[in-house]
C-alpha cells in the first residue's frame, strides 16, 4: 500500500544495480540491497533474478518477497495504491 503523493509515478520494476539502497520500513537509515540479501540468506544465484519496485525517481519502494520500504502504509493509514505480490514456492523473508 502506497500513497501516490509520497512517490513519483510511474512505478518501475527492475533488477538490482550496484549501489542500490532502500530505507526499510520502520527504520531511519538506508541499507544496501546487497546486505539485505545476505541477511535474508538469498542465494547469490537468485539475487540478480529478484525484482525491485522503484518510483520514477529511482527510490526503491519494495523488494517483493523480501523487504518493504518506509513508503509502505498500514491498513489504518491513508493510501491510494495497492500492490499485490503472489509468493512463489520459495521466499526469503
Amino acid at each position: 500500500r502506497l500513497l501516490s503523493s509520497e512517490i513519483t509515478l510511474p512505478l518501475i520494476l527492475r533488477h538490482r544495480e550496484n549501489g542500490d539502497r532502500i530505507i526499510i520500513k520502520n527504520m531511519q537509515d538506508s541499507r544496501k540491497i546487497k546486505d539485505i540479501f545476505i541477511d535474508n540468506k538469498v542465494p547469490i544465484i537468485e539475487r540478480n533474478k529478484l525484482w525491485l519496485l522503484t518510483d520514477s525517481s529511482g527510490q526503491i519502494l519494495w523488494i517483493p518477497g523480501v523487504k518493504k520500504s518506509k513508503f509502505d502504509k498500514e491498513l489504518n493509514e491513508k493510501y491510494d495504491i495497492i500492490l499485490k505480490y503472489i509468493k512463489k514456492e520459495k521466499e526469503y523473508e
